[in-house]
């Protein structure tokens, strides 16, 4: 039962089974969290990237200087990156490991 053994739910603590209970609960909704936050960062890639794709081709038609399409590189540089002060996963764990670990500390 979520995760634990038959032995480790008959005969350790019962205060383990709820520990089991809270993090299995917890990984589920930072799951949920993860896809609803995946969907989120593609809905604005593609919008952004029809913006960029937009905007160049209607320069182009308007305009008698003629300008490219940006290049991978520059539109995901690294330096648009640190701006945007994303975390890495291993921070993310961290901190998800952190939470978890508070029960520990009642």
């Amino acid at each position: 039962m979520f995760g634990m053994s038959s032995e480790e739910f008959w005969e350790q603590d019962p205060k383990l089974y709820w520990a089991f209970r809270t993090f299995y609960l917890k990984q589920k909704e930072i799951e949920q969290n993860e896809k609803k936050e995946y969907i989120k960062y593609m809905t604005w890639l593609n919008g952004n990237m029809t913006y960029i794709a937009q905007s160049t081709a209607l320069n182009n038609a308007f305009s008698k200087s003629k300008k490219e399409f940006p290049k991978y590189e520059k539109i995901f540089s690294i330096e648009n990156r640190e701006k945007e002060k994303i975390k890495t996963q291993n921070e993310i764990n961290i901190q998800v490991q952190n939470e978890f670990n508070q029960w520990a500390r009642m």
